[in-house]
């Protein structure tokens, strides 16, 4: 990108040109003809670079448009035209101006086109930093992307663009790795980073276990388990964990897991291909605290012997599924919250009383009961927001991309109060407003009297009754028996 293409950038930014909807609807317009004109071709090099297969690819390209279709729809014309109008707006937003797009390099046209159609429905112009790279799909963006959209809106660029213009826009890194020159140039608050963290599982011994096993096995075989909400840890309870263990076997070595053999003709082999399996299973056989149950092409499980070990693994781009027993549920919850940051996603496979207590406790940013959402297993992590919680799909809110810039236009009753105060020189004028607020107690609680029977005290009710009753049928059996002793009878 050249100074002139940046100033355009700032320019149309300026002028709050992208905030228009009408020309924001014709963008989507014109992106989603441009798409879907190069459904073929978007295809091809998708599975040209990764060597997914049909049903994988054909995932990610629907996924994306239906993103794009959802930001469309987001975009209200008549609501924006009132909002506008209105004089007084408590829930205004703007536009946070330019968003300067790092796409991550798994699933990437899923990754860029998801993030462009939230910035552009939000009302940005975007940068997508786009590397000159030799894969397929890069080469796709940059012939379809430019021509599809304003020159004005949208831009690519194949280098990072200097501090000083950087800590102008509004970061976007889907990489989770966040670059000297970005922490140096960019303005932190400016920035939605991304933090490659824990995806755990946590299978208990009342889960359906086949079904817990296949749907865990399926997550890890999708995209070569390469997807980053995958979950490459499993905690298992112990009463459970050889019966899981042999479905997950069994699922794995099932024809629809296998992997088809398209990994010869793919340029960029990944660790789940035969030299990635022989390199994983060489390191997995060489450490004494992993048990290798299963190895081979289709996929991998390893058992983990050292539960240190459980904190400090890595998480695996390939078919290995790790494997922990645990004694409990407070066991699970102690292992995932000893990773000290909270974890992208975990995943509960128990009946409604076991996950209702595990997905409260496990702190994690997105929780799943008794399945693996597939839109997750596209793309890169969801964005860190502190109120805005993850989606599966669409995978970036516009809301991300706005700031908050309320309108008030009525006085409230105590500024009123205050300013006839401040002219009468007297604080009576306040009473009728502070009295109330001074003098009034505080609601009641409305709690219980305590007299009301609780869990524990029907326990100990029924093992009373139950003791009294064993009681009594003993003393009248030892008094009859009595009676016809002395009667002799």
């Amino acid at each position: 990108m050249t100074s002139d293409s940046f100033s355009r950038i700032q320019i149309s930014c300026l002028e709050a040109r992208p905030q228009s909807i009408r020309l924001r609807q014709n963008l989507f317009h014109s992106l989603h003809a441009a798409l879907k004109s190069s459904e073929k071709t978007i295809k091809s090099a998708i599975a040209e670079d990764t060597s997914h297969d049909e049903w994988e690819t054909s995932l990610e390209y629907t996924l994306a448009i239906s993103e794009l279709r959802e930001h469309y729809s987001s975009l209200d014309l008549e609501q924006d035209l009132k909002r506008q109008k209105s004089v007084e707006d408590l829930q205004g937003t703007t536009n946070v101006g330019i968003v300067y797009i790092i796409p991550s390099k798994q699933n990437q046209f899923y990754s860029v086109i998801s993030a462009l159609t939230a910035a552009l429905a939000a009302g940005n112009c975007v940068v997508l930093e786009l590397p000159t790279t030799l894969t397929q799909v890069s080469a796709v963006l940059r012939a379809v992307l430019p021509k599809a959209l304003d020159a004005d809106i949208f831009a690519i660029i194949g280098d990072r663009i200097s501090k000083e213009n950087l800590s102008k826009c509004h970061v976007l890194d889907q990489t989770g790795i966040i670059p000297a020159s970005l922490r140096d140039g960019g303005n932190d608050s400016n920035s939605v980073n991304l933090h490659h963290e824990r995806v755990v599982a946590v299978v208990d011994r009342s889960a359906n276990i086949p079904d817990a096993a296949s749907i865990i096995c399926a997550s890890r075989a999708i995209f070569n388990g390469q997807s980053v909400y995958s979950p490459a840890l499993v905690l298992v309870n112990e009463f459970v964990a050889d019966d899981f263990l042999f479905h997950l076997a069994q699922a794995i070595i099932s024809p629809m897991h296998k992997q088809k053999d398209i990994l010869s003709k793919s340029s960029h082999p990944s660790m789940g291909g035969p030299n990635g399996h022989s390199q994983i299973k060489t390191e997995f056989e060489s450490k004494d605290n992993l048990n290798v149950i299963i190895s081979g092409e289709n996929g991998s499980i390893v058992e983990i012997k050292d539960r240190t070990q459980v904190l400090v693994g890595r998480q695996i781009d390939s078919r290995v599924i790790s494997i922990y027993r645990i004694t409990s549920l407070d066991d699970a919850i102690d292992l995932c919250n000893g990773f000290q940051t909270p974890l992208e996603a975990s995943y509960v496979f128990a009946a409604v009383a076991e996950t209702n207590y595990l997905s409260r406790f496990i702190d994690a940013r997105i929780s799943c009961i008794n399945h693996i959402p597939c839109e997750l297993m596209v793309g890169p992590f969801a964005p860190e927001h502190p109120t805005i919680a993850p989606s599966p799909s669409p995978r970036y809110s516009p809301a991300l991309f706005r700031l908050p810039r309320p309108r008030f236009s009525h006085a409230s009753q105590m500024s009123i109060l205050c300013l006839k105060s401040a002219i009468s020189r007297s604080t009576k004028v306040l009473d009728p407003w502070s009295r109330p607020i001074l003098q009034t107690a505080l609601p009641a609680i409305k709690q219980g009297d305590g007299n009301s029977v609780g869990f524990f005290d029907q326990a100990f009710i029924m093992v009373g009754i139950t003791f009294a009753s064993v009681i009594a049928g003993g003393a009248f059996t030892l008094y009859q028996l009595s009676k016809r002793h002395w009667l002799g009878y």
